[in-house]
């Protein structure tokens, strides 16, 4: 009876609504004069319904179909905008008086342009795509802001909670949505692009675009329907009316993850397991007296709309949409029209989620009571160049100095550039660089670790290397599925010992005055140690401290000359704003690699042999293994792995019985080919004479090809963790204690959920979790897994328990679904077992792996006299210095003059290169 009732009152509003004028009135006034102010525009947010005051500042807004409860707005342009709630009943009428308050500044067209930089421009593609529409939307091409410039961006860093980018906007936006066939006036009130979640609020006013002929008419209609269906105002209506089923709504409550279960990407097998079908009637709607109605809402709803075909990216056996909607609150409100007033009580994900201003229709809009054939509302080709762009990687490298001699060492350092920031951890942790000589002969490559998104490292120059102009090539195996112009080039002059450069005049770089570098200097005595003491700072134009990353480097002026041509952060940044070629189709042929990267072919020796084989593979003498399965045609493809130098792999697929079955054969790594133009100065030589030149010889010189194998063992790994950088997570003995009497697998399980640790791979299988108990890698019987394994173990009896998953590369290709460290009070668990590696049956090839790290020794060693180098000081990459930057630098006997060169980026994203003259 309930029901009925409610339904009559909702159809009895909208009878009313219609029969019935509304009147709104009032004045608006200037807070600094308390004259009128003619010609303000006054509207009702998010709705074509507006008007403007009169020549002495009074409006009137009279209508038979206006909301209960809206928030009307006053703008005028040179004033702060001003909103009142306003609630107005059947007949009603109502005064509302504006007071606004002028600016105090406002910037011309002109001034706000002049002030745009390529961080900017950056900022503002990441806030079109947040704001406008996604970019697979077709739409996106038919919506544009106008007037872009007055938007500005800033990132900040709040004192509790992850860093953010803000926008704000000194003047409305406005936007143009041909689709639609709106003008779109939006009052931005607030915008956050976080890592992995943006927010943005605002004012809208819409009026209507006059259709150029019928044709434009029918593909607006037909856009603006496409709209409507299956939105989030078009899912409330349903609701309001009990109408869900009708309009093509399926709703389901979620249920809490289970430790003991995996989900799947099946809904068939996900229905009456993580989600249960929630019957319309089940949703309570209680009318409130201002007219509107409260809905009281489960925790998340998952919504399908089954009125339209889609691909379906989280559900393998489905082809409509789905989307979540969440209410904090446990209830929100809406209109009569299905319109939430306060939209931060709806939280919206998936599809539901997906449209921006431009799929935005005002609340207003009258959708018909039937609909015609929706138009597409995804690019496919679009979808497509999106993803591969995304996942866009580049390196940047710099050197200790900008040329060099034979037998030198070459100290480089860098970051990388990503086309999405936010994927950073996701793509490649390993860096292959290649010298080549001028014929563009390679002379030697090797592998380096990206850690966090940086690079350091270096290599030595051998003493017979010949004086020509070589160059660095460096680039990951993933970029090799893009341009071949996506590869890190940097010219790098050799002369002979004996031979000096002419100095070269350094162009300044104009920052706009948007960034101004200072250093300052003072020499001191220490012992026998005479030590620059060094200070940097980066200040805004308001005097303020510039967090930056960068490199730094100190030579003797008198020994290294500059040059003032060649590759810097500045230009290299320009690749940022570069799109794909035009036509350009990504083909992952190579995939990522979180480590060193090993492949192979299993073939068949008998004809029972299986199609798709798991393959061994065993590094040295265990010093790390795992297990991978090859695809159909014997092709497998591991990585992971973490180690220097060379050492054996060993290879075999095993029966169950652990006999090796079929042949393997390795594949050895190839560099891609070089075609083209490679980089090169221009330098003039002259002969040194009137003084001696001192070289960067810094230890033994070692042949690439001599590396020894590491002989770290896994066993290791517990007692001294803390070597391989911080868990991601760690539980003490004191955390423990607040879970007594439970297994390790049910603490573990609270922290991440269905259990699964969720390292980042491309296309492999996880596998389980690697386990070290009380220092020993703990070896799972057949079918175990690390839930039965964590079983075992009480939080009474375990003194500590550390969690890897991002960090868990440091343990190799064992690590790859991550590590779980556990230390028991007893230590009962250490193992005795002194057993070496059978590799009896196994193929063992020698493989390289990442190249040794050699330290710039900033601080030379106390026990040797200081000797002369061109090099003082070298830092290849700092993390992010926020305030100045303080160092020291040893001075040999004579040095009079150092250069400094500092290279790096703002943490606003701005690139910059400065060099200091600094006269001792």
């Amino acid at each position: 009876m309930f029901q009925k009732t409610l339904s009559f009152c909702i159809f009895l509003c909208f009878i009313l609504g219609a029969s019935f004028s509304q009147t709104i009135k009032g004045s608006v006034k200037d807070s600094a004069t308390g004259k009128r102010i003619p010609f303000t525009n006054v509207f009702i947010n998010n709705t074509t319904i507006g008007t403007t005051t009169d020549e002495n500042g009074y409006f009137i807004l009279s209508r038979p179909d206006l909301p209960s409860t809206f928030s009307l707005v006053a703008s005028f342009v040179g004033y702060s905008t001003a909103t009142k709630k306003v609630s107005i009943g059947i007949s009603e009428t109502k005064q509302v008086d504006f007071i606004l308050t002028p600016l105090e500044s406002v910037l011309s067209e002109v001034e706000l342009k002049s002030r745009r930089d390529k961080p900017w421009e950056r900022n503002l593609k990441r806030f079109e795509n947040v704001f406008l529409a996604l970019p697979d939307d077709p739409v996106a091409n038919e919506v544009e802001i106008t007037n872009p410039w007055v938007l500005d961006f800033q990132k900040v860093k709040p004192e509790k909670g992850p860093n953010y980018i803000q926008a704000t906007a000194q003047e409305p936006l406005i936007l143009e949505n041909e689709a639609l066939g709106y003008k779109v006036t939006y009052y931005l009130q607030d915008y956050k692009f976080y890592k992995n979640k943006s927010s943005y609020y605002g004012l809208a006013f819409f009026e209507d675009k006059i259709p150029v002929d019928s044709t434009e008419a029918a593909e607006i209609l037909l856009n603006k329907q496409t709209s409507y269906q299956g939105s989030v105002k078009h899912l409330m209506k349903s609701i309001l009316l009990q109408e869900v089923s009708e309009q093509g709504f399926d709703l389901y409550k979620t249920l809490p993850e289970q430790m003991n279960r995996r989900r799947t990407n099946t809904y068939t097998v996900e229905l009456g397991e993580s989600i249960i079908s929630i019957q319309q009637d089940s949703i309570r709607r209680i009318p409130l007296r201002n007219g509107n109605f409260r809905i009281i809402w489960p925790d998340r709803v998952e919504v399908h709309f089954l009125r339209k075909n889609w691909r379906n990216e989280y559900y393998v056996d489905i082809y409509h949409p789905v989307g979540w909607v969440s209410a904090p609150l446990g209830y929100f409100d809406i209109d009569r029209n299905g319109v939430p007033i306060d939209p931060t009580q709806v939280v919206l994900s998936g599809y539901i989620g997906r449209p921006r201003m431009g799929r935005s229709l005002p609340h207003d809009y009258v959708p018909p009571t039937t609909f015609e054939n929706l138009v597409a509302e995804v690019d496919l080709e679009e979808i497509n160049k999106n993803k591969w762009e995304n996942k866009r990687e580049r390196p940047f490298l710099t050197t200790n100095k900008p040329y060099y001699y034979p037998g030198e060492r070459v100290w480089f350092g860098g970051t990388m550039l990503y086309k999405n920031q936010f994927y950073r951890d996701t793509l490649s942790q390993v860096l292959h660089v290649e010298l080549r000589d001028e014929r563009t002969q390679l002379i030697f490559t090797n592998r380096y670790r990206i850690e966090s998104g940086n690079i350091a490292g270096s290599f030595d120059l051998p003493d017979s290397l010949p004086q020509g102009d070589y160059f660095i090539r460096a680039y990951t195996d993933w970029m090799r599925n893009y341009p071949k112009g996506d590869m890190f080039m940097r010219a790098l002059p050799v002369l002979a010992k004996g031979l000096n450069v002419e100095n070269q005049q350094i162009p300044e770089v104009d920052y706009a005055g948007d960034l101004i570098f200072d250093i300052s200097h003072s020499v001191i005595l220490e012992g026998s140690d005479r030590k620059a003491l060094i200070n940097l700072t980066i200040k805004d134009a308001l005097d303020e401290l510039v967090p930056a990353q960068f490199s730094l480097s100190v030579t003797n002026s008198d020994l290294v000359a500059q040059i003032a041509v060649q590759e810097t952060i500045i230009s290299s940044y320009d690749w940022l704003d570069e799109p794909l070629m035009e036509g350009f189709t990504v083909s992952p042929t190579f995939g990522i690699e979180y480590g060193i990267t090993v492949e192979g072919k299993f073939e068949k020796t008998k004809k029972r042999d299986p199609d798709i084989n798991p393959i061994t593979i065993v590094r040295g003498d265990l010093e790390d293994y795992g297990v991978v399965k090859t695809d159909s045609s014997g092709y497998f493809r591991a990585s992971g792995l973490n180690f220097v130098g060379w050492d054996t792999l060993a290879f075999a697929a095993l029966d169950q019985k652990q006999r090796p079955y079929g042949m393997i054969t390795y594949t050895p790594r190839t560099s891609p080919e070089f075609n083209g133009t490679f980089p090169k100065n221009q330098y003039q030589k002259y002969e040194v004479i009137e003084y001696s030149l001192a070289y960067d010889n810094f230890g033994d010189y070692i042949l690439l090809e001599e590396f020894v194998a590491e002989d770290t063992k896994i066993e290791s790994l517990a007692e001294n963790y803390y070597g391989y950088g911080a868990p991601d997570r760690e539980f003490t003995s004191s955390e423990l204690e607040n879970w007594p009497g439970n297994t390790v697998a049910s603490v573990i399980g609270m922290k991440f959920g269905n259990g699964r640790l969720g390292n980042f791979n491309y296309g492999l299988n996880d596998g389980e979790p690697l386990l070290i108990i009380d220092g020993s890698r703990y070896l799972y019987n057949e079918g175990e897994t690390a839930n039965d394994v964590l079983q075992n173990y009480l939080t009474d009896e375990v003194k500590s328990i550390a969690v890897y998953t991002l960090n868990s590369n440091v343990f190799g290709l064992a690590g790859f679904a991550g590590v779980i460290m556990i230390e028991t009070k007893r230590g009962e668990r250490k193992t005795k077992d002194k057993r070496r590696f059978n590799d009896f049956g196994f193929a063992k090839y020698p493989v390289i792996g990442f190249a040794e790290t050699n330290p710039f020794p900033n601080i030379p060693d106390q026990n040797q006299p200081l000797g002369q180098s061109a090099t003082l000081y070298w830092t290849p990459w700092t993390s992010e210095v926020e305030r100045s930057y303080d160092f020291e630098v040893f001075l040999p006997k004579g040095v009079k003059n150092i250069t400094v060169k500092m290279e790096g980026v703002t943490g606003e994203g701005i690139p910059f290169w400065k060099i200091f003259q600094l006269e001792l």
